[in-house]
């Protein structure tokens, strides 16, 4: 398998900005320290990935196993977790997230959030205690911002353009990671739908809080697909999850769950 060239990350003092996975990254260690090792690191993996699991390249050992090019033996132990992990996550969340597509096994919902997942241990690893890494909108952070306090991260209002839907903060003292990741049709269109029954959102929005990246974008998908039924069967999947969650039905209306009122500015009227 022919591996591209990894990509050369864009970098800034203390933050730095790449491409990758048709998306764009960026991460922010305030930490004074010569972090050059373990952004190459991070940008290797991402390609890694991207070679192993994009279904968007006929290359990939994911297009090559689709195609019967790629025997089940022969799959790497990364992509192997992830198909592992794609059927588990379609057992806890009922059918609402799945792998499983009438045009192709397509693991594409929960790669992101695990690629994020990487990255961090690979950061946690390093002994870095502080940083913010962003992945087309789905965070993970851990430790305090620039600043020296805790991070505030700022959720796209799906329907303002410019504007906040909400700000979640980590807690003062947590040294956990905190992981926040959006899914809605705002920016993609109508891009998701329920496994189950093909229903397609139109209006609404979901933001999920958690410490595990990869749980928390997966349940953010799935929450999303369960929206025909209103809002309350998306927030019971989350907090049957262990989640915490934030967003907007097909009405345009906000819901969150309750334990998000810690965690985040919300509005007034519920």
């Amino acid at each position: 398998m022919t591996v591209a060239a990894t990509p050369q990350p864009t970098s800034y003092p203390g933050r730095w900005v790449f491409e990758a996975m048709d998306t764009v990254f960026s991460l922010t260690i305030p930490e004074p320290m010569d972090a050059q090792a373990v952004v190459r690191a991070i940008t290797d993996d991402l390609e890694l990935i991207e070679s192993l699991l994009s279904v968007f390249r006929s290359d990939s050992e994911i297009s090559r196993w689709r195609l019967g090019l790629v025997l089940d033996e022969q799959l790497s132990a990364e992509t192997r977790e992830v198909m592992v992990a794609c059927d588990k996550a379609e057992q806890a969340t009922g059918g609402l997230f799945s792998a499983r597509r009438d045009d192709g096994y397509d693991p594409t919902g929960y790669v992101k959030g695990w690629a994020l997942a990487r990255a961090a241990k690979l950061m946690d690893d390093a002994g870095i205690t502080s940083y913010c890494l962003n992945g087309g909108g789905d965070i993970v952070a851990r430790g305090v911002g620039p600043s020296g306090a805790p991070w505030r991260l700022g959720v796209a209002h799906p329907y303002r353009q410019g504007e906040l839907a909400t700000i979640i903060a980590a807690q003062p003292g947590d040294g956990r990671s905190i992981a926040v990741a959006t899914s809605g049709v705002s920016e993609r269109g109508s891009h998701i739908s329920n496994p189950t029954d093909g229903w397609r959102p139109t209006q609404s929005a979901v933001t999920v809080v958690g410490r595990d990246i990869a749980l928390v974008d997966m349940a953010a998908t799935a929450a999303l697909a369960a929206g025909r039924d209103g809002p309350d069967v998306s927030a019971q999947l989350v907090q049957r999850l262990g989640l915490e969650a934030f967003g907007f039905d097909e009405d345009r209306r906000p819901w969150w769950t309750p334990g998000m009122p810690k965690l985040a500015l919300l509005p007034q009227t519920h």
